[in-house]
């Protein structure tokens, strides 16, 4: 059984993410505002995939957001299936990706190693050892280090990084190391949002909490039916649907109330 970098993640957030993703369970129809948000995500991706167009002064930035808006429908077909404007949210980008934006980007030390090295896009990686894959937003091969970089479109935490974006950085650094042979020490995590780029040390026990969410994503994907996460986003969750009537399902079953 093969697990996906993602589905670690997924199991954070609410373990029946993986449980219903498993079984391919229909997902409930995006909402406008749920499409918009999504649509959002990806044009901030491809921003982080411009940084060395625009500190390098290749492009400006309304040069880049056309080029992505014209590239978007291509790069993301199977998510983007209709027919969509996307001009209306240009207005919207120039509040986030601005002036104060592009000057606190240049100040940035962690983008040093992606521009004098440059990086390889959405790298795939495959364990066998660990059944586990996953494609690493960002690589970037250093003299003779080998440096995962995940790129995130939400806000940053105050200090630090997301422990879920920490879980999820150590599991590509394994990936790595298992194909490269040579131990990951450090990753990066872009919150492009905010141009707020972040360097994280690789620890044991980031190794560690790794095989263990491994081990109970597969016991789920397996057929356990998991407790929700005592924090779940439930309010805008796409299985919110079916989650509810299993849960009422088992409720009769077991004759609670």
């Amino acid at each position: 059984m093969t697990v996906r970098v993602s589905e670690l993640v997924q199991y954070q957030i609410c373990p029946r993410l993986v449980y219903f993703g498993a079984r391919n369970h229909e997902l409930q129809s995006q909402t406008a505002v749920k499409l918009r948000s999504r649509i959002e995500g990806f044009i901030l991706k491809e921003f982080a995939f411009n940084l060395h167009r625009i500190i390098n002064c290749e492009a400006d930035i309304p040069d880049v957001m056309s080029d992505i808006l014209d590239s978007l429908p291509l790069i993301y077909r199977e998510e983007l299936t209709d027919q969509i404007d996307l001009e209306p949210l240009r207005e919207n980008f120039q509040r986030i990706i601005n002036d104060k934006w592009l000057k606190k980007l240049q100040s940035t030390r962690e983008l040093e190693l992606e521009l004098v090295h440059g990086y390889e896009r959405e790298r795939v990686l495959y364990s066998d050892k660990l059944n586990l894959s996953g494609s690493v937003d960002k690589l970037i091969i250093a003299d003779e280090e080998e440096i995962p970089c995940i790129i995130k479109t939400g806000k940053s935490p105050e200090y630090g990084v997301w422990r879920s974006d920490r879980l999820q950085l150590a599991a590509y650094a394994m990936l790595i190391e298992d194909e490269f042979r040579r131990t990951v020490r450090r990753g990066l995590v872009q919150y492009i949002r905010d141009a707020e780029f972040r360097e994280v040390q690789i620890r044991r026990a980031d190794r560690a909490m790794v095989l263990q969410v491994l081990k109970r994503v597969k016991r789920v994907k397996r057929g356990v039916f998991p407790d929700r996460s005592r924090n779940a986003p439930c309010e805008s969750c796409t299985y919110a649907d079916i989650c509810n009537t299993r849960k009422t399902f088992l409720s009769v079953l077991f004759g609670q109330k």
